[in-house]
C-alpha cells in the first residue's frame, strides 16, 4: 500500500537575495555611522554627505534626460491656396484731342531775325458763310517772335490752296519785337458754291517767307434762285437785310509820313513835328478815317481821303519818337488801325 506523499517545502531564491541586499544595506549605514562618529564638525561632515548624495542624484537624473531622446512635437501648418480670378480689364477708349487753333497753320520758321506767331482772327471767322463774288478783307492778328522789328513793307503772300483773287499785300505797319499787329489782304469769294481755304504767310524785304503760315476758310453758299428767276419773298428780304447790312471797312496799309523837324518849344530845345501822313485806302464802305497821334485822336477826315497834314504846333523832347494811326469807320464801325512810328532827325 503506498504512503501518502508530503509536499517539499521550498524556499524561493528571491527570498534570500532581497534579505542579502538588506544585510549589506544595513551594514553599509552602521559602518558609515561609525565612520563619522561625534566629534568637532559632525554636522558639517554630515552636510557634505548629503550634499554629495543630492548631486550624485541629481547628476545621475540629469544623465538620464540627457539619454531620454526629447521628441519635438512637429506643428503642420495647412497654408489655404487663395486662387484669385483676373476680372476682365474695361478697355478705354481713347479719344485724342487735337487742339484746334482758328486759322493758324505751319509755316518756314525763323529765317534770320524774322519770326511770327499766329495770334486769332480779326475779321471773317473760320467757315463765315458768303455769298459767290463777294468782296472780303481778311485781316489776322500775328506777333513779331522774332529780334528785329516788321516794316510797313513786309508782305502777306500767298502759299496755297485757295487764293480768291488775292496778291502779296504789304503790311503797311512797324510791328516791334514782341508786339502784334492787325495783317489784312484783300480778296474775293469764289464764284462756286462750297468751302475754300487759303494759306498766307509773311515776307521780309528779302522776298523770304518767315513764320507760321496763317488762313482763311470760308463756306461760299448757292444762289438764291430755284431754277427760275423767281425767288420767295422771304428770301428777298434776308437777301436785302444781307446786302445793307453794315460792315466794318477794311483797315488802311502803307502809312508813311513826311516828318519836318522844327527847333522850339521849351528853352528852344524839343522838336516842333509836322508834316503829311499818307496811307493806302484798302475799303469801299467807309465813311471816314480817324487820325491819332500817339495815341490821342486828332481828327477825322473824309472817305476816300489817303493823306492828313500834321499840324505844326506839336513839340516833342529830342529822341522821342511819336506814333501816327489811320482807322477806318463806318459808322459806328471800325477797322484795325494802321500806325507808323518815326523819330525827329
Amino acid at each position: 500500500m503506498l504512503k501518502p506523499m508530503n509536499p517539499k517545502q521550498t524556499t524561493p531564491k528571491n527570498i534570500f537575495l532581497w534579505v542579502l541586499v538588506g544585510l549589506l544595506v544595513l551594514s553599509g549605514v552602521v559602518a558609515l555611522v561609525a565612520a563619522l562618529g561625534s566629534g568637532s564638525g559632525e554636522d558639517d561632515e554630515l552636510n557634505v554627505v548629503y550634499t554629495n548624495a543630492a548631486a550624485t542624484l541629481e547628476s545621475q537624473r540629469l544623465t538620464l534626460e540627457a539619454s531620454s531622446p526629447t521628441l519635438t512635437p512637429t506643428i503642420v501648418t495647412e497654408t489655404p491656396t487663395i486662387t484669385f480670378t483676373p476680372l476682365a480689364s474695361p478697355t478705354l477708349f481713347a479719344t485724342q484731342l487735337v487742339p484746334t487753333r482758328s486759322s493758324g497753320g505751319t509755316g518756314s520758321g525763323a529765317v534770320g531775325c524774322n519770326n511770327s506767331a499766329y495770334v486769332a482772327d480779326v475779321t471773317i471767322p473760320d467757315d463765315t458763310v458768303v455769298t459767290p463774288g463777294q468782296a472780303l478783307t481778311k485781316t489776322w492778328k500775328l506777333q513779331n517772335t522774332g529780334s528785329c522789328a516788321w516794316t510797313p513793307t513786309y508782305k502777306v503772300s500767298f502759299v496755297s490752296g485757295n487764293a480768291m483773287g488775292g496778291t502779296a499785300t504789304p503790311i503797311g505797319v512797324t510791328v516791334q519785337p514782341g508786339q502784334s499787329g492787325d495783317i489784312s489782304v484783300t480778296l474775293k469769294a469764289p464764284a462756286t458754291a462750297g468751302d475754300a481755304i487759303g494759306y498766307w504767310i509773311l515776307t521780309n524785304d528779302s522776298n523770304q517767307n518767315f513764320g507760321t503760315s496763317f488762313y482763311i476758310k470760308i463756306k461760299v453758299g448757292g444762289t438764291a434762285s430755284t431754277g427760275t428767276t423767281t425767288v420767295t419773298a422771304t428770301t428777298a428780304a434776308a437777301s436785302a437785310t444781307a446786302t445793307t447790312a453794315a460792315s466794318a471797312p477794311a483797315p488802311a496799309s502803307n502809312v508813311a509820313i513826311t516828318l519836318t523837324c522844327t527847333p522850339g518849344g521849351t528853352g528852344g530845345t524839343q522838336k516842333e513835328h509836322a508834316g503829311t501822313l499818307t496811307w493806302l485806302d484798302n475799303s469801299t464802305n467807309e465813311t471816314g478815317f480817324n487820325i491819332y497821334i500817339n495815341s490821342v485822336f486828332a481828327a477825322t477826315v473824309a472817305p476816300n481821303t489817303t493823306s492828313f497834314g500834321v499840324p505844326a504846333g506839336t513839340f516833342y523832347d529830342p529822341g522821342v519818337s511819336s506814333t501816327y494811326a489811320v482807322e477806318a469807320i463806318n459808322g459806328s464801325l471800325k477797322a484795325p488801325q494802321a500806325t507808323v512810328t518815326v523819330n525827329c532827325p
